[in-house]
């Protein structure tokens, strides 16, 4: 087996932190268009998206550059002041701490590319202590110089981070955009976590793999260390 490296998205899949997304922006557009955000559409076209394309969704493409610019500012801090207001639910998923300590000890090289903006990357990096596994300036965030999911952009930047062609990388992801942008960065193997098993994503083109808990991806991990510790030897 080839060497292979290990790419994370983080929203939805390191932290779940989906009831916080939707509930910021939920706030936001009763604010502003005085009706709430349908939770099913929200999953279904905004989840795995970037801030901007968010509001291209949900209010469309008629705001000036500053209207736009206002409803993110605000919502980044409607959702800032919920993480640190609700820890029950602001720390890293059940299970990750274990897997990154995995890869850590076995030397597999590992990063994280999120739609997240790069001061909510410092955000995160500060308050969940991720310095214990990554260097910030190995983090891929959207930064505005290059295409968001599902463009292929970000993961295409995730492997050469990491020197490694994407086919031997491995892909965790949460969102359907964000499996495209795998497929379409030339992702050896795309691995969906589905906590709720919605039954809304499923093994076929985009994804090679569904779980519910990061236990399975530690197992699965495992196994592919030994495989390759096999082919070694």
């Amino acid at each position: 087996m080839q060497p292979f490296a290990v790419i994370f998205d983080f929203n939805g899949t390191m932290l779940f932190d989906t009831p916080l997304q939707y509930q910021a922006w939920n706030m936001i557009a009763e604010q502003t268009i005085g009706k709430s955000i349908g939770i099913d559409m929200f999953l279904r076209t905004a989840n795995g998206r970037s801030s901007a394309e968010t509001v291209d969704i949900f209010w469309g493409k008629s705001l000036t550059k500053d209207e736009k610019q206002a409803l993110i500012s605000n919502k980044r801090q409607a959702y800032k002041h919920l993480c640190l207001t609700h820890p029950e639910l602001f720390h890293l998923a059940d299970g990750i701490p274990e897997v990154l300590d995995l890869l850590k000890k076995h030397n597999i090289p590992f990063t994280i590319a999120t739609s997240s903006n790069p001061a909510s990357v410092d955000f995160y990096y500060e308050k969940l202590e991720l310095n214990r596994w990554f260097r910030r300036e190995n983090i891929v965030c959207t930064d505005g110089s290059f295409r968001g999911k599902p463009a292929p952009d970000i993961y295409c930047a995730a492997a050469k981070t990491l020197h490694m062609n994407p086919e031997n990388c491995i892909v965790i992801e949460d969102a359907v955009a964000g499996a495209y942008a795998a497929r379409g960065a030339g992702i050896g193997y795309i691995v969906i976590i589905d906590p709720e098993d919605s039954g809304l994503i499923w093994v076929g083109e985009q994804v090679d793999c569904v779980i519910q808990e990061h236990e399975q991806l530690y197992e699965m991990l495992c196994q592919r260390m030994q495989e390759k510790k096999t082919n070694l030897s």
